[in-house]
């Protein structure tokens, strides 16, 4: 009976993890870093093998512009789970880091919902702006509601040379996030309109 009552606990326990997990995940695909960094590293605090709460720790973290907190949790998710999910979050450390040569290398044989977002931010990174619009607006046909996607597909336009396109990419960045830190710098682009 109490070995039951011992894995069954356990069970419980288990799916309390996962649910932080999921809503650490869930903040992070809103754009809520901060949030997303507070309840994921609760996560990683119990269950340190968690590779999941492990990379979505870390990219968090390089979404706020702390790549060197987040280099330690992106390399443990891919111990823990090599390959994939965790070759993109490491290419998207890597541009973070401005190291585009060794995120191009992580791009080989990454996988993940993220890719074309991660792709374009590489080609945007190495002034291929044509290429990064591609990528962002085939990301963009999934995730409509990415924020930073519709940002960085304004700049990658703007690359371009296809202001009107960037204007819209842009509006619909503040549609989603108008508290962004950006955000004062669109509407002032948006307000001249070029």
């Amino acid at each position: 009976m109490k070995r039951i009552s011992t894995a069954i606990l356990m069970g419980l326990w288990a799916l309390v993890l996962l649910a932080d997990t999921d809503r650490g995940v869930d903040l992070y695909r809103q754009g809520k870093y901060a949030e997303a960094q507070s309840e994921l590293s609760k996560v990683v605090q119990g269950n340190p093998d968690d590779a999941r709460a492990q990379r979505f720790l870390g990219l968090a973290l390089v979404e706020l512009h702390k790549p060197g907190d987040a280099q330690p949790y992106l390399a443990k998710a891919n111990d823990l789970e090599p390959g994939g999910d965790s070759k993109l979050a490491l290419a998207r450390l890597y541009i973070e880091q401005k190291d585009l040569d060794k995120a191009e290398s992580a791009m080989e044989g990454a996988e993940g919902e993220e890719l074309n977002y991660v792709r374009g931010l590489l080609q945007f990174n190495r002034q291929r702006f044509n290429e990064a619009i591609s990528s962002f607006e085939s990301y963009l046909k999934d995730h409509p509601n990415q924020p930073y996607a519709h940002y960085y597909a304004g700049l990658a336009y703007n690359g371009a040379k296809r202001p009107d396109k960037m204007l819209s990419q842009f509006d619909m960045f503040l549609k989603l996030k108008p508290d962004a830190p950006e955000a004062r710098k669109v509407r002032a682009v948006l307000s001249t309109g070029r």
